[in-house]
């Protein structure tokens, strides 16, 4: 028959649910681990979108102050004075030969587009104290960015940002 050693081994252990409740704890905080990783790469992904927006205006006010910079004659003039929206379409520069002041309506009015395509709900003004030589431009990049976490106004969810730049332009005379 059976031997006390084999009466032992062929009964089952007697369970209380303690496995059980060790599973539930550990599948609660994986859970509570992804939802925090989720949160986490949300905002990360939030702050480079905002990154990406500040890059972008600081490029856009560098490449217009380089403009300036290369119609030199314009610039000293005050033409690349502007307060955004400009309801005429300036001659083609790309396709046509300019003169400065041609040009300089060109520059500004192609550089406001690419502004308001690339920035939401972007405004832009260039302005100047007045024309002299040499003449200092202030460049002013405004643009909105989509805030889901902080109310700023009863209108909606959403924080305003904007660059500055300045640039001075001096046309020396020729002899």
């Amino acid at each position: 028959m059976f031997t006390h050693r084999q009466q032992r081994s062929s009964r089952a252990p007697k369970q209380h649910g303690f496995t059980m409740l060790e599973i539930l704890v550990t599948l609660f905080l994986l859970t509570m681990w992804l939802l925090a990783s989720a949160g986490v790469q949300s905002s990360s992904l939030q702050y480079t979108k905002a990154a990406q927006f500040r890059t972008q205006a600081v490029y856009l006010a560098t490449e217009l102050a380089e403009r300036m910079q290369a119609n030199k004659t314009s610039a000293v003039a005050g033409t690349y004075v502007h307060s955004g929206g400009s309801g005429t379409s300036p001659k083609n520069c790309v396709t046509a030969t300019c003169l400065p002041d041609e040009l300089a309506a060109f520059d500004v009015a192609e550089w406001d587009g690419r502004v308001t395509a690339v920035l939401p709900n972007a405004t832009v003004s260039v302005t100047t104290a007045g024309a002299a030589n040499p003449i200092t431009y202030t460049i002013l990049i405004s643009w909105t960015d989509r805030r889901t976490d902080r109310t700023y106004s009863a209108g909606g969810t959403s924080e305003s940002f904007s660059y500055t730049a300045t640039k001075t332009i001096y046309d020396s005379p020729t002899l």
